[in-house]
């Protein structure tokens, strides 16, 4: 039965929410790729994707730490991965590569993420709602193309607990973007004048990754 957003239901959107925030933040790269090779010192994007993978086994890398440098606590993590995918098991980072993410290493860990399946949601920044009379126009940017989909209502937007595969459900009325890309903008129309509508913002990549924007409110103009 459609109930309206309560307390429970807020909550439940909030956990989808920020799963979500934090898998599209975890990483620049919308790929779990490692692009380069890595040795101690080393810094930046590839380090955190290491280093997020390695921190989600904690036989591999108990202290968990993501912090974008390749310290000493990496590099025997990477030694723990490479005996255990039988690349090497011995010798040093100078010598045998132990403990250094080379070649073998690095294609050894993409395969591990899944070949380069793409794992990040596309983040939508500068949400702008203009509005007219008896309508409104939702714009927004996304880091890689996805489609876009506003939920809208004059009631507070009803939130629904879905599958594994579809997360939350929103219901209220939907309007989704024809084509797929970086700009989005979206016009609703045959709105009722100075009335307070909710709306939440959906982008969607193709490998079906998505995130939800929290469902606020705009009012039409008089």
């Amino acid at each position: 039965m459609n109930t309206y957003m309560n307390s429970s239901a807020a909550f439940a959107l909030s956990v989808v929410v920020a799963s979500v925030l934090f898998w599209s933040g975890i990483a620049s790269a919308q790929t779990a790729t490692i692009s380069t090779s890595l040795d101690i010192g080393s810094r930046g994007a590839n380090v955190i994707t290491l280093q997020t993978f390695l921190a989600s086994d904690s036989t591999l890398y108990p202290e968990g730490l993501v912090t974008g440098y390749y310290g000493p606590l990496t590099a025997a993590a990477v030694q723990r991965f490479q005996c255990r995918q039988a690349i090497v098991c011995s010798g040093t980072a100078a010598t045998t590569g132990y403990g250094r993410v080379g070649p073998r290493t690095r294609a050894a860990l993409n395969v591990a993420f899944g070949g380069g399946i793409d794992v990040f949601a596309p983040r939508i920044t500068n949400l702008v709602v203009s509005t007219t009379t008896n309508g409104a126009t939702l714009t927004w940017f996304t880091n890689e193309s996805a489609r876009g989909t506003v939920y809208f209502s004059s009631s507070p937007l009803p939130i629904f607990e879905g599958s594994a595969s579809t997360g939350a459900v929103v219901g209220g009325q939907v309007m989704i973007e024809p084509s797929v890309g970086f700009s989005h903008s979206l016009a609703l129309s045959g709105l009722a004048s100075n009335t307070l509508y909710f709306y939440a913002v959906k982008s969607e990549d193709a490998s079906g990754n998505v995130q939800l924007t929290w469902p606020s409110t705009f009012r039409t103009n008089p």
